[in-house]
């Protein structure tokens, strides 16, 4: 019994070891290497294979990148183009230094022992060098001067509304419009007073009608100064409206003609009838002046309820008729050149520096003016061309002092007007055929024109 068991372990011990021996011949013997999975040994196959991989392999790039840097640099940028030769008197030109980029290669290195691949990409290196922008200002040759920067002339026509007739005015329009300087230059205008300033106001003018009072104008007298102003607006020319001319003979304020009463509605009707809508002529009116040769308005202004009265009227009547634009302004008396400083009524002063005061005398009598820090809008009346007075020594003003003048004027830079006159034309029923007539103007006038610089065109 105890022989039959042993048999039995025996084969039964005997197929498990017959087992493990059958396998170690198919598997191999024991592996010295650690224990896990390991690699099979590279056959000649795989080194082969190996062999023939690229040196290098290709790095990541950025195209985009790329193409902005292939782009031509963009030069100097060029100056705006100017319009107007004076409005750019310089140029301006920036550059930009160029940028540079560099990408690296990537470096693969493969190692054949062990199965090793190493691969090395250096990541792309670039290098960007701006230099600041260098904007370079080169100035232009300044510009030359412009008969823009002169002064606008007008001539003194005080009695043409007063003394001419229908033909006499158009003459005079006419050929105060054609006068004109070697450069261009020409008059803007010119002044004239509603009513006679040498006599009654009531002596007919040349169409044979009177003013009337200025509580009531007479309409047609006034229709006759709408055409005076139609005919300036046809020939592009401004005017100055002195309203009722103040002094000793010239029956108006100072003889109690105009009055702080009538002088609201004298100032409503002569800028509602002359401003009214549809009336072409009114766009001629540049100013209304007051004042005028008058000695007894000097001190401290005895007459400024009066103006400040016409100049009420008028602007109510010019807001009526949605017109606005001309300027108030004061001709003094010589001498009387800070009277009405600071006036509410006033916009700016025109005063007469005179018949008798040199160049040298005007030019401290408008440099007193101007140090009140009053507005100047020119000389109002200085020397009349060919006047004789005793206060000159009875020699005519010769066209060279006239011109010398309006030199001395412009050169105070104060000012951006004068008001020229010809002693002979002022005061003329026919003022287009006296210092003015087909074959020019007179001297002085002409010398005033042909000055370069002095006066601008209109």
């Amino acid at each position: 019994m105890l022989l039959r068991r042993a048999l039995w372990v025996i084969p039964a011990l005997a197929v498990p070891v017959a087992l493990l021996i059958a396998g170690s011949a198919v598997f191999g013997g024991a592996d010295d290497s650690p224990v896990g999975l390991s690699r099979p040994a590279p056959t000649a196959a795989t080194l082969a294979e190996a062999a023939n991989l690229p040196a290098t392999f290709e790095p990541f790039v950025d195209f985009d990148l790329l193409d902005r840097a292939s782009e031509p640099t963009p030069g100097p940028i060029p100056p705006l183009e100017a319009t107007d030769a004076a409005a750019a008197p310089s140029s301006t030109s920036t550059t930009v230094s160029d940028t540079t980029t560099t990408a690296s290669e990537a470096t693969t290195t493969t190692t054949a022992s062990g199965g090793t691949t190493t691969t090395t990409i250096a990541p792309a290196t670039t290098t960007t060098t701006v230099a600041p922008a260098t904007t370079t200002t080169t100035a232009g040759p300044a510009p030359p001067p412009s008969n823009g920067s002169g002064l606008r002339l007008w001539d003194t026509a005080w009695q043409i509304a007063a003394k001419a007739d229908e033909g006499a005015m158009q003459q005079y329009v006419d050929r105060l419009a054609a006068a004109t300087g070697t450069g261009g230059q020409n008059l803007t205008g010119f002044w004239f007073s509603v009513v006679n300033i040498n006599q009654d106001i009531n002596t007919p003018n040349g169409y044979g009608h009177s003013f009337g009072s200025f509580s009531s104008p007479d309409g047609a007298y006034l229709n006759d100064v709408e055409r005076l102003l139609s005919m300036a607006s046809g020939r592009s020319l401004k005017v100055g409206i002195v309203v009722a001319w103040d002094g000793p003979n010239q029956y108006s304020v100072e003889n109690g003609k105009l009055t702080v009463d009538n002088a609201y509605q004298y100032g409503t009707t002569i800028a509602g009838q002359w401003t009214r809508p549809g009336f072409s002529g009114r766009n001629a009116i540049a100013a209304w002046i007051m004042g005028g040769d008058t000695t007894n308005d000097c001190c401290g202004g005895e007459h400024g309820a009066v103006w400040a009265e016409v100049v009420r009227g008028i602007k109510d009547a010019q807001a009526a008729n949605g017109f606005s634009g001309p300027q108030i302004l004061l001709h003094t008396a010589p001498g009387q050149h800070l009277n009405y400083v600071g006036a509410s009524w006033l916009d700016a002063h025109a005063p007469q520096t005179g018949h008798c005061a040199d160049a040298g005398t005007a030019v401290n009598w408008m440099q007193e003016l101007a140090n009140t820090g009053a507005t100047i809008w020119g000389n109002g009346e200085m020397r009349y061309e060919e006047i004789s007075w005793s206060c000159n020594g009875n020699s005519p003003i010769t066209p060279q002092q006239v011109r010398d003048d309006v030199i001395a004027m412009k050169n105070l830079g104060t000012m951006g007007n004068f008001v020229y006159g010809f002693d002979p034309r002022w005061n003329a029923s026919s003022p287009g055929s006296v210092g003015m007539s087909g074959s020019g103007v007179s001297a002085g006038l002409q010398l005033i024109l042909d000055e370069p610089g002095l006066i601008r065109p209109r």
